[in-house]
């Protein structure tokens, strides 16, 4: 696995993290425990993807200059795919 793809792998588990606290939080909004759970998995996606798109690429088109997020490969262009 290159690095672009574990740095991708990682960046996706923060995301998972931070979107289940999330829900988390959506009926149990007064858990401050978790609310500064959330606060830290925040900051940790973010330094995950601030690192990547330093290093590799923007991944949307708001960061990027001109068509730099349109270079691949695509997520189908991959041998796992099985396309």
């Amino acid at each position: 696995m290159t690095q672009k793809e574990t740095m991708l792998k990682k960046l996706s588990a923060a995301q998972f993290t931070l979107w289940e606290i999330h829900l988390y939080l959506d009926t149990h909004p007064w858990d401050l425990q978790m609310v500064d759970a959330h606060n830290k998995a925040a900051m940790r996606y973010k330094a995950i993807l601030c690192e990547f798109e330093e290093k590799f690429c923007p991944l949307t088109a708001a960061k990027s200059q001109g068509f730099e997020w349109l270079k691949g490969p695509w997520p189908w262009e991959y041998e796992e795919c099985g396309c």
